[in-house]
């Protein structure tokens, strides 16, 4: 028996072609038949090297997110966001209100919002997806003409770090005005 009926009733593959099989071969055999005759030739199979694997026990992480935000040569305000969560699963930390800066401005939304999922790997790496958006009130804020809204933080990224190391994963500047925020994010894995 040759073709697709031998090789569906070996297990070694599918007849039409869907590409299921036991990946176990290292090279693969086409058979063509032209004029009554069996043309065999062996095509060699791409073996993928191995992925890092993450670990797949249910480990916990904590992961703490410090927002540093200053303006001119203000003092540094800063808000930290600590959550744990679960190996490969998401942890979310929603914060945010309404607030009237001055009486002659309207109310305004503000807010810390972060998202992470932590990916655990064998050898201590921690990556991180990471989302997060905060709107705050600012000290400008009181200042301002009824027309400026405060600046918000939008960023999204993934990132990989060592547990129990902090590191500094963004700097963004404010279009307007001399005002930075640093975000740093500290990954631990918890025993």
């Amino acid at each position: 028996m040759t073709g697709p009926a031998a090789a569906q009733s070996t297990g070694s593959g599918s007849g039409s072609g869907s590409g299921s099989g036991s990946g176990a071969a290292t090279t693969a055999t086409r058979t063509s038949k032209s004029a009554g005759e069996t043309d065999q030739a062996k095509i060699p199979v791409v073996q993928l090297p191995p992925s890092p694997a993450s670990i797949k026990n249910l480990s916990n992480v904590q992961i703490e997110l410090t927002i540093s935000d200053q303006t001119g040569t203000k003092p540094v305000e800063k808000k930290t966001v600590s959550m744990i969560a679960a190996n490969g699963t998401w942890g979310k930390v929603r914060a945010s209100g309404v607030a009237r800066p001055n009486e002659r401005t309207g109310f305004v939304n503000v807010g810390l919002n972060v998202d992470a999922r932590p990916f655990v790997f064998a050898d201590g790496t921690v990556q991180i997806e990471l989302t997060i958006s905060y709107n705050p009130l600012s000290a400008e804020a009181a200042d301002a003409s009824p027309g400026l809204r405060p600046t918000e933080l939008n960023q999204s990224m993934t990132v990989a770090l060592q547990s129990g190391k902090p590191l500094v994963v963004s700097q963004a500047a404010d279009p307007v005005s001399d005002r930075k925020i640093i975000v740093e994010v500290k990954a631990t894995i918890l025993k």
